[in-house]
């Protein structure tokens, strides 16, 4: 049985921040991920957009809210994509992301950790605590873990409370084409193409389903992404193709276009979370709380998608980012266990911002800082932590 002071659990954001910090902090550790890819929703299911990366206020040039492995991250997307900064979006800054680079980044940034082994098409099916915790299906054991499996599975094999909102966000399939003509991506083109799916759903022509159909563009020339809301994610295949079929004949700009990209599985944005320390709120986010054990910020709007009538945001009260305490990301029933991502303590509307990929990557290199702490028999210290990941200068100003 292979032995480990850190164990992660998922290849996500979250998951993949979470397994080189707690490397880079020193401690042997590995990442557990199930598929044959890095970047979880980023890349198998085509989310095409960091959000939460940036500052939210567009009054100013964009700067990043986190720092640490989110600007590592961006860094290297940019210089992929060739894209000189981020996009504004309403009233956020988002970056464009190409998954295949996603996925090229994630593996050069695991591969130069010298103390961080990936296991690729594993999947953990248990754990039980014995002198730290043993991963079933996986033969290993680890003093510390870190569930940032999206879905907090951990919590579910160890007893612990696994919880999940009455209402959850709606998921989405996400697919592209290519060979798109350059109108396509205007606002006015966007606003003729909602108008024509609402016409065509209402005589029958296309399922109800496809009435809120966004698009945007990729970091490839000539290519645009469509993402579909859906209450069943499972049955989001389906709609790729008539909807395809339909911008063809019936919109000049998609005449030429071919599907370029389906996902590997539907973006899932809200199922079960783990139970905490402390429970992030709305209230928290909205209000900019500080905490005393804060060790990342949340800059992404709560963006509620419950109904089909599209995505409903709820913006901080300021225009700065919020503060994500420790206690979020930490067992609140078992010792040594921590969580970051999709998974982390919060209510069903704070998770709305939080879940996205720039925060992500923050939290999930917090939880790893903390992890690491822990098995190397050190105190866990969230201001070294915030000092590693924040943006900030000491009076709280982002620079």
């Amino acid at each position: 049985m292979d032995e480990y002071e850190v164990a992660v659990i998922g290849g996500g954001s979250a998951g993949l921040c979470a397994a080189i910090a707690a490397a880079r902090y020193g401690a042997r550790t590995v990442l557990i991920e199930r598929s044959h890819k890095l970047g979880g929703m980023g890349t198998q299911a085509l989310v095409h957009t960091f959000c939460g990366l940036y500052e939210p206020d567009v009054s100013k040039p964009p700067r990043l809210a986190n720092g640490g492995l989110a600007g590592e991250i961006e860094q290297a997307m940019r210089e992929r994509t060739g894209q000189a900064g981020p996009t504004k979006m309403g009233k956020v800054y988002v970056l464009l992301q190409d998954p295949e680079h996603y996925h090229g980044i994630a593996t050069e940034f695991i591969a130069q950790e010298p103390k961080l082994d990936l296991k690729f098409g594993v999947n953990c099916s248990g754990i039980r605590r014995d002198e730290g915790f043993i991963l079933q299906g996986c033969d290993l054991r680890a003093k510390t873990l870190i569930d940032c499996s999206a879905d907090a599975v951990a919590a579910d094999f160890l007893g612990a409370t696994r919880a999940i909102a009455g209402q959850t966000q709606r998921s989405a399939v996400v697919f592209s084409l290519q060979n798109v003509a350059p109108e396509a991506g205007e606002d006015s083109y966007k606003m003729r193409l909602a108008l024509d799916l609402v016409r065509a759903v209402q005589a029958g022509r296309l399922p109800p389903e496809l009435l809120a159909t966004t698009t945007r563009a990729s970091t490839v020339p000539g290519e645009i992404y469509l993402t579909i809301d859906l209450d069943d994610p499972a049955r989001g295949a389906e709609f790729i193709d008539p909807l395809a079929d339909f911008l063809r004949a019936e919109s000049p700009a998609y005449a030429r276009a071919v599907i370029a990209a389906r996902p590997d599985r539907p973006g899932i944005r809200e199922t079960f979370r783990w139970l905490g320390q402390y429970t992030l709120t709305a209230d928290d986010l909205i209000e900019g709380r500080e905490f005393d054990d804060t060790v990342a910020y949340a800059a992404w709007p709560m963006e509620l998608r419950e109904t089909t009538r599209g995505p409903q945001f709820r913006y901080f009260h300021q225009a700065k980012a919020s503060p994500i305490p420790l206690k979020s990301l930490t067992s609140k029933e078992l010792p040594n266990v921590f969580f970051a991502g999709r998974c982390l303590s919060a209510t069903h509307e704070a998770l709305a911002s939080v879940r996205v990929m720039g925060t992500c990557f923050a939290t999930g290199q917090a939880a790893g800082m903390a992890a690491a702490m822990t098995a190397l028999g050190e105190v866990i210290n969230p201001a070294a932590i915030r000092r590693e990941i924040s943006n900030r200068d000491p009076e709280g100003s982002a620079r």
